[in-house]
């Protein structure tokens, strides 16, 4: 609730002090950035110590990031630099996150209900992605962009403690592995690059995240000067594609099998560029909220099969690299995000996401031109001696 209800206040609270469209892409950016350069060290990592604890302090340096910022804010010190500061730092320990908790996932289920859960999982973030901008639009009007950073503090401080108390036994690494962390972590892409499934899922990856900065960014300055809404109505225009994300993974979880997974992945991805792409030409604000509720279902077959693919193609011992592989191809986002301030100065703010849209369509399309099985029945692999599927 807190990431998604995060990204609502930033994209609000940044547009509100710079009164620029390419300064609220800049934060974002900087919020991904990590991941590109830190993904897959910290996935490595991931399979290296304990996923618990080092996803308990991912979750406490969260919290002293929100807090710092909140306390900045209340102050009236902040300007646009402590910004890029504070969200590459939460760029850092979301990128610690993803890879440690998803990992920990798959751990504790069997093969065959990786996917099921992976879904789950997706459920529970899609639900807070319809509350969290909601709640975050409701609280800049009421206590300020301030109130909402002290409230994910004490979230983070809670979900630390929660945390803290699972039981977790540790997967231990093979003692015959010596390897040096950097040949350790070559040995991930390495594995990667042997599977086409697994480039075909990554490639994936990369046509949506170079649309999602520069999407993400535009919903409140085009919520704000084309649709006319205040902060509650961008935080609502939010909070209608949480709702058809939830109610996708739900349908997922139950009603989806593993061989319809590269489908549902990549026409879902589809699906979602192409509601964006209407969201970019809309100048009505109830067409905006239905184009994103449909955008939802699309999102949440990206995000649901993303990970379970690349869960159920790797072995447990890769998972944690596999998974910081992703976040280096999650991370590779922000490059696409860097041409929205010209393409603002040239084309508005309608037109900038529009261009940027058009390219990952353009890119996915590529995708399944060189990787048809993304189109195709996926045959569940299995590797028993370690080997990608």
């Amino acid at each position: 609730m807190m990431r998604w209800l995060d990204l609502l206040v930033l994209g609000v609270f940044t547009f509100e002090l710079t009164d620029d469209a390419g300064r609220v892409a800049l934060v974002l950016i900087a919020r991904m950035l990590p991941r590109l350069f830190l993904g897959v060290v910290l996935g490595t990592l991931a399979d290296r110590v304990n996923r618990k604890r080092f996803w308990v302090v991912s979750l406490v340096g969260l919290a002293v990031v929100a807090g710092t910022l909140g306390t900045l804010i209340a102050l009236g010190e902040v300007v646009y630099w402590h910004l890029l500061i504070a969200v590459f730092a939460t760029g850092v320990f979301w990128a610690a996150e993803f890879p440690v908790r998803r990992a920990l996932l798959a751990d504790v289920v069997p093969e065959d209900a990786i996917g099921p859960a992976v879904s789950i999982d997706w459920t529970t973030d899609s639900l807070n992605r319809m509350i969290g901008p909601a709640l975050g639009g409701g609280l800049i009007v009421t206590v300020g962009a301030e109130g909402a950073y002290f409230l994910m503090a004490v979230v983070f401080v809670a979900a630390a403690l929660v945390a803290s108390t699972l039981s977790y036994t540790r997967i231990e690494v093979d003692p015959s592995n010596t390897e040096r962390p950097l040949a350790y972590l070559v040995s991930g892409l390495r594995y990667a690059r042997a599977s086409r499934l697994i480039v075909g899922t990554l490639m994936v990856t990369i046509a949506f995240n170079a649309v999602f900065p520069s999407y993400q960014s535009m919903i409140p300055v085009i919520g704000k000067d084309i649709l006319g809404a205040d902060p509650v109505g961008v935080g609502f225009l939010s909070a209608t594609e949480g709702l058809g994300a939830a109610i996708a993974a739900l349908l997922i979880a139950n009603r989806s099998t593993t061989r319809q997974y590269t489908r549902i992945y990549f026409f879902g991805t589809g699906l979602f560029l192409v509601c964006a792409l209407g969201f970019s030409r809309s100048e009505v604000y109830a067409l905006s909220a239905g184009l994103l509720f449909v955008a939802g279902f699309g999102f949440s077959s990206f995000a649901t099969m993303q990970t379970s693919i690349l869960m159920r193609a790797s072995s447990p011992a890769m998972r944690g690299r596999m998974l910081g592989v992703l976040s280096l191809a999650i991370g590779a986002g922000p490059l696409g995000a860097l041409q929205v301030s010209p393409l603002v100065a040239a084309l508005g703010e309608q037109g900038a996401l529009a261009v940027v849209i058009l390219e990952g369509l353009a890119m996915l399309v590529a995708v399944g031109v060189i990787w048809p099985m993304m189109r195709q029945a996926w045959q569940v692999p299995s590797h028993p001696s370690g080997e990608p599927g």
